[in-house]
């Protein structure tokens, strides 16, 4: 299995806490406005409430995104202490570096991923 050393993966702790601060203020202002909309709503027009489901299903799914960002953010966290952080988990080869840079929380190199979303990746 090729992994990054131990001062290659502690470089990426520091961005994955700080992704782990900006999605929980995130999420607490996307939770918000969902509630203040569940509040606000009472119009009597049809095309306004359509609109506000609307807004309330586009916004339940951002925190369903960003709910999955914090969890693989939190399972990138553990890789680190496990010392496997920057190893594919299916294929076990590096992830290049210019990856994790750009998602430093992926789990899968770039073929991995790309079978992981067509549903054909395999992981033992």
């Amino acid at each position: 299995m090729a992994k990054l050393t131990k001062t290659q993966q502690n470089k990426y702790r520091p961005i994955l806490l700080n992704i782990l601060s900006q999605l929980g203020v995130k999420l607490g202002r996307l939770e918000d406005a969902v509630l203040l909309g569940d509040s606000d709503s009472g119009s009597d027009d049809g095309e306004d409430a359509n609109a506000e489901g609307y807004a309330r299903d586009f916004q339940l799914g951002l925190i369903e995104n960003e709910e999955e960002i914090l969890k693989s953010t939190n399972q990138a966290l553990l890789r680190i202490e496990d010392s496997i952080y920057g190893a594919c988990l299916a294929c076990k080869d590096l992830i290049p570096p210019r990856r994790l840079e750009v998602v430093p929380y992926a789990p899968y190199c770039i073929g991995c991923q790309s079978l992981s979303e067509k549903g054909e990746l395999e992981l033992d």
